[in-house]
């Protein structure tokens, strides 16, 4: 199970249409709840977030000190400060939209 925390609609339509095709079960965050408490009622589910969300790296950096998921991370283009506070927050993969875009199946496949 992938938890998607992605609040642009074009986006999520993507990511929704793309896992159906490959039958990889996703879980859309909502967005009146803490990522953290979706990732941890989720038993070993993965994460899939936009990194440009305000307030999502720390509350990345919280998800991963108290359960280890594993984070995929991407943001609208590069930006190194971002880059870098994702991956201090221990995200394990950040690219750019337009890589996952590139790399969607095999990111999902993956989860």
């Amino acid at each position: 199970m992938i938890v998607v925390a992605v609040r642009d609609l074009l986006f999520r339509s993507k990511i929704t249409s793309a896992a159906e095709r490959l039958a990889v079960p996703i879980l859309l965050a909502p967005r009146d709840r803490p990522l953290g408490d979706v990732v941890r009622e989720t038993a070993g589910a993965s994460v899939l977030a936009d990194l440009n969300q305000p307030g999502m790296v720390e509350e990345l950096a919280a998800l991963k000190r108290d359960t280890g998921a594993r984070v995929v991370g991407f943001l609208g283009h590069l930006q190194a400060d971002l880059i870098e506070a994702a991956e201090a927050a221990g995200v394990d993969e950040v690219m750019t939209r337009g890589q996952l875009t590139g790399r969607l199946d095999e990111v999902l496949r993956r989860g």
